[in-house]
């Protein structure tokens, strides 16, 4: 039998000075304090606010920024291999 993995840590709260980024199941990467984005030039890209959502599915119509395109994605069923089907 394997030992039970303990739950993981939850942080106090993040400090004035520090980013922190939590991964949304499902959807984007949320970013949250003094954080800059650079593009693939080095430029500085403006989020315009303080908690960025980068996106994580490429369906954004604003990348790198999530636009909630995520939530559209419709889900197939899967195909029985024995009909095609």
């Amino acid at each position: 039998m394997e030992p039970h993995s303990a739950p993981p840590e939850r942080a106090a709260g993040p400090r004035a000075d520090e980013v922190t980024v939590t991964v949304c199941p499902a959807g984007p990467l949320l970013l949250r304090g003094p954080v800059t984005l650079l593009d693939g030039d080095g430029a500085r890209l403006d989020p315009g606010r303080r908690t960025v959502a980068l996106c994580r599915c490429g369906r954004s119509a604003e990348p790198p920024f999530c636009d909630g395109s995520h939530k559209r994605r419709t889900r197939r069923p899967p195909v029985d291999a024995s009909t095609g089907s």
